[in-house]
């Protein structure tokens, strides 16, 4: 057996171990790669031209080659198993992101991937070690729910310039040409503002999720549609949680109904916040909708089940979970493609925190027969 090919076979070995590095990574010079094995020059160059013939480098004369994906995954059809996929989260006990998971493994499963999870908790450096992680493992693409912290955005930033197939889910990353399946946020809420309008509310708040380094959307569709009929919604009433979910909600919801200037009308950046609302309410002993309507964002299960029942937005999380697998695979087999960007079309879930007169949700929600509450398109 040549030299040249002795090398290469060795080579493949050590690549499939992660020892070069993972996808994306820089492969060794020619002139590095002949130190390193003894080789002359010549011998090395064939050697890189053999893997790069291969798949298992890729890059162009002038620049350092880099290790593909297929030289640390195998490839599937090498390999004979199923593609693998990582999936992050940015906090895996939220029961969306819970949600969001199982539905990614069954598609996964469907389509005939291994997904593997891994939950950040809005951590960048716990974030950062787990696509280390999978990339080294083999994963050939990530569907990542993005974190909002700058650092975040440029490990993001540099995953793509590595050429790492990458849809986002559940938000985007506005800085960023990338794919990504993500609710159309500001007209759910949008439509949120003109029901509670059409019930005759005037006097509005919301309940934000934290301090963010995005533009809140949800905020931006419901405050336009407020302004389109005269109404403006203060900034102090805009209330920021210390984060997303019901103890934040309760928290924020105290602080809007201090006060004489009480908002009638509250929306919650997310169910669990409005939830949390809710809760206040009921300990407050405010009357809800008589005295404050309450709306959320998500359609949870928890959001059938509260007194009362929570009128919020839906936007099928089945379906994110198939659109951003079927576009994550859609990068892997055509990586040059231009982005992907998929908006889905949010409903209106009308329950009786904003009209008492709305259907008892507990009929028969989501059975395809009956639908709880009213399940408005917009």
């Amino acid at each position: 057996m040549p030299r040249s090919d002795q090398i290469a076979c060795r080579i493949r070995g050590e690549l499939r171990q992660g020892q070069f590095g993972y996808a994306g990574d820089r492969f060794l010079t020619v002139r590095e790669l002949a130190e390193r094995f003894g080789i002359s020059l010549s011998t090395a160059q064939k050697v890189v031209r053999q893997l790069k013939d291969e798949g298992l480098l890729v890059g162009d004369s002038t620049n350092p080659a880099k290790i593909s994906l297929e030289a640390v995954s195998g490839g599937p059809a090498e390999s004979g198993g199923p593609r693998r996929l990582g999936l992050v989260v940015t906090n895996i006990a939220s029961p969306f992101f819970s949600s969001l998971c199982r539905h990614v493994q069954f598609v996964g499963l469907e389509l005939g991937c291994q997904v593997l999870a891994a939950s950040s908790e809005y951590d960048c450096l716990r974030e950062e070690r787990a696509i280390r992680g999978f990339l080294e493992i083999g994963v050939e693409g990530l569907l990542i729910c993005p974190g909002l912290a700058d650092e975040c955005t440029r490990l993001y930033r540099d995953l793509l310039a590595r050429g790492v197939p990458v849809t986002f889910v559940s938000r985007r990353v506005p800085q960023l040409e990338a794919d990504y399946v993500v609710a159309h946020n500001f007209v759910g809420a949008a439509s949120v503002a003109g029901h509670m309008l059409n019930m005759g509310y005037r006097s509005f708040g919301y309940i934000a999720f934290g301090p963010r380094l995005d533009p809140d959307v949800r905020l931006s569709g419901f405050r336009s549609a407020l302004q389109e009929e005269g109404v403006e919604l203060p900034d102090e009433r805009v209330v920021a949680g210390e984060g997303r979910d019901i103890q934040h909600g309760y928290a924020a919801m105290s602080h809007l109904m201090q006060g004489k200037n009480r908002p009638r009308a509250v929306l919650a950046y997310n169910d669990l916040l409005g939830i949390g609302a809710l809760q206040y309410c009921r300990d407050q002993e405010i009357d809800v909708p008589g005295e404050a309507a309450v709306a959320g964002f998500d359609n949870l299960p928890e959001s059938r089940v509260t007194t009362p029942p929570l009128t919020t937005v839906d936007y099928g999380v089945e379906s994110m979970a198939r659109l951003a697998v079927q576009t994550l695979l859609g990068r892997i087999r055509d990586p040059r493609r231009l982005p992907n960007r998929i908006l889905l079309e949010p409903h209106l879930v009308v329950r009786q925190s904003t009209d008492p007169d709305a259907r008892d949700p507990a009929a028969s929600e989501k059975t395809g027969s009956s639908q709880a509450g009213s399940s408005i398109p917009f």
